[in-house]
């Protein structure tokens, strides 16, 4: 018999489940919570037992396929011994992640529009900008890069895939040749 806690877990998976449908489908202004909650035969009691509106429940949405996204292209340059080629290998493989229709629409549309622009990208920002600079701390401490204001190449790495990714979104454009090319130029500045 399932505990408590399981089901109270498995309810928050089946609520997180039908608004990323609805919210895919149909978009974030036509989603209302009483169709999404009609749907799946639970109450608002039991949605407001794990979120205050559907403005958490995108968050909490938001949150796990930036996340996600971030993780997975971590996860595919793990076996590089260079931490500067697991940057840099990680950034092209998140471009390659966000090409995902779904994640893209979440991660440009759905998100900012639920929480405004500046508390998405501060969440987008609060994986990624920490993993970089690891990275680029582990570079500069084997040699291979130059000493250097970690925060601020970050933010320009994170700025330039990021603007990568909307141009692409934008025009159709295939982008990871000259995002592979601008990030070895970033990086040549900063060689010893």
């Amino acid at each position: 018999m399932a505990t408590q806690q399981q089901r109270s877990e498995t309810t928050r998976a089946q609520l997180l489940k039908a608004f990323r449908a609805s919210f895919l489908k149909k978009g974030l202004e036509a989603t209302t919570t009483h169709d999404v909650l009609l749907s799946i035969g639970l109450s608002k009691g039991a949605m407001y037992h794990h979120f205050r509106s559907k403005t958490d429940i995108a968050q909490a949405i938001y949150e796990a396929e930036s996340h996600g996204a971030i993780e997975r292209s971590m996860q595919k340059v793990a076996h590089l011994s260079s931490p500067l080629e697991r940057l840099k290998g990680a950034c092209l493989s998140w471009m390659e992640e966000v090409q995902t229709p779904d994640i893209s629409r979440i991660l440009f549309d759905i998100g900012p529009s639920a929480l405004g622009m500046q508390k998405a990208r501060a969440i987008e920002d609060s994986v990624s900008l920490v993993l970089m600079e690891r990275e680029l701390e582990a570079a500069i401490a084997v040699g291979e890069i130059g000493e250097g204001d970690v925060k601020l190449i970050a933010a320009l790495l994170n700025a330039l895939v990021a603007e990568a990714a909307l141009y692409s979104l934008r025009t159709g454009k295939e982008t990871v040749p000259s995002l592979r090319k601008s990030i070895d130029a970033l990086f040549v500045a900063f060689k010893k």
